[in-house]
């Protein structure tokens, strides 16, 4: 048993390595996605950003622009 502990600490050691380089290997790999998912976020919250800001300048643009048709009208305040 002496003689053959060595050499099964050789095969364990080597068991071991392999395993950390496969758990790094999937580490780096997660790391990676969610660098590239935070990147992402940040693209969809600045298009959000965007959405609304054109959805407020339309609403504003269309309700002036509809009172100024409205009230441009010779006949729209007469009740006749």
């Amino acid at each position: 048993n002496e003689i053959s502990l060595p050499r099964d600490m050789r095969v364990f050691r080597s068991e071991l390595r392999s395993i950390k380089a496969e758990v790094r290997f999937i580490t780096d790999h997660i790391k990676k996605e969610e660098e590239e998912d935070d990147a992402s976020q940040d693209w969809r919250f600045s298009a959000m950003v965007l959405d609304r800001l054109c959805l407020i300048i339309f609403s504003i643009l269309t309700t002036a622009l509809s009172y100024c048709t409205l009230f441009s009208a010779k006949n729209f305040f007469k009740l006749q």
